[in-house]
């Protein structure tokens, strides 16, 4: 149970025009229970020519653009980033162990079941190289 302390500081935040995201890191909330306290409230920003956002970056914090919805980013180095620092976040299904065609180590891709080649060189030197008389 929230304190009204915390609630009255989520309805001032919001007034004041800070997004759903912003709100819940300062007071410490999850971002859900902010849009709760909001809509109970009926809370209306202080701008009203703003569209109000849709949330913000989930690695910077900025605010995001309502241009489409389920954005989580706001930029490709901010997503680049945010997937660096949580590699536990990543549902790897699909990841196949080979055996290279070319120089015969063990090597791991994801999501290719029909790869040859450990790397782009190993094609290389098998496709046009010299090996055991191929020329």
């Amino acid at each position: 149970m929230l304190s009204e302390t915390t609630k009255q500081r989520v309805l001032e935040l919001r007034r004041r025009g800070a997004s759903y995201g912003q709100i819940a890191a300062e007071v410490e909330v999850s971002r859900n229970t902010v849009k709760s306290i909001c809509r109970r409230a009926a809370i209306v920003t202080d701008q009203p020519n703003e569209q109000p956002a849709v949330g913000c970056c989930d690695h910077c914090q900025t605010r995001l653009p309502m241009v489409t919805s389920g954005r989580r980013f706001c930029s490709t180095t901010c997503r680049l980033a945010w997937w660096h620092a949580h590699p536990e976040r990543l549902n790897r299904k699909a990841i196949y162990v080979f055996t290279c065609a070319y120089c015969a180590t063990k090597f791991s891709a994801y999501g290719n079941r029909n790869r040859k080649y450990c790397t782009h060189a190993c094609y290389i030197r098998d496709r046009f190289g010299t090996r055991g008389g191929r020329s």
